[in-house]
């Protein structure tokens, strides 16, 4: 996470979110808080909300340096979602910064050469930088879907006139892959789901358990690092 809304001392700093059947008061940003609760899908689970971990681990961005600090205080997994600002989202945003992409590559800009740098990126890690949605109500809009996607369970046009986010562009970094290689396999975010549970020999959640759906492969995992020799 980036920011819980936690300059607004009534909202809370860790496991923000609407009470349960209640309208979602995030849904637009508010100077002082740029918190978007549909940007942070781990609030959507009881299994996670009703469970004191919610607080220990869904957290504000502010907490990420010291954990990159040592290996053993990196944690395994780590989502990343900007604020609506530096999400590119708003522009201009309700701070008086200037939105769009301008504030989305400030956002990179600071904070991947932090993770790059860390001991546990430089071990085995990867960095993954995407997209949820293409853009939309504009000449080059695109609503489209990949992969036989399928649209979920509470909607039915996920992409708003349509099944999907739409064509959208991701980055991987890793001593795993090889810099500047360009994949032009198609992929959906079921499929990125589908990757992340095969690298923790996890079951398949909902449709990224779908039939034919492929995972990252060697593809995405195209460069092998040559091992240091024991001295």
């Amino acid at each position: 996470m980036e920011d819980m809304g936690n300059d607004t001392p009534a909202e809370s700093a860790t496991c923000r979110h609407p009470a349960l059947n209640s309208q979602d008061d995030t849904q637009t940003a508010r100077n002082g808080d740029q918190y978007a609760a549909r940007h942070n899908p781990f609030v959507y689970f009881h299994s996670i909300i009703d469970t004191p971990s919610c607080n220990e681990h869904d957290v504000p961005l502010t907490r990420l340096p010291k954990a990159l600090s040592h290996i053993a205080t990196t944690p395994n997994l780590v989502f990343i979602t900007p604020n609506l600002c530096h999400d590119g989202h708003d522009s201009p945003s309700v701070d008086g910064e200037p939105g769009g992409l301008v504030s989305a590559d400030a956002f990179l800009k600071k904070w991947v050469p932090k993770i790059v740098r860390s001991p546990a990126y430089k071990k085995d890690g990867m960095l993954l930088i995407i997209f949820d949605e293409a853009d939309f109500g504009s000449s080059n809009s695109d609503t489209t879907a990949c992969c036989n996607e399928q649209s979920g369970p509470n909607t039915a046009m996920p992409g708003i006139t349509g099944p999907g986010g739409g064509r959208v562009g991701a980055v991987a970094l890793s001593r795993f892959i090889e810099p500047g290689s360009v994949n032009d396999n198609p992929y959906n975010h079921y499929a990125l789901l589908r990757s992340i549970e095969d690298l923790f020999d996890l079951s398949h959640l909902g449709f990224a358990a779908a039939q034919g759906l492929n995972a990252f492969g060697s593809d995405v995992y195209n460069f092998q690092p040559k091992r240091k020799k024991p001295k």
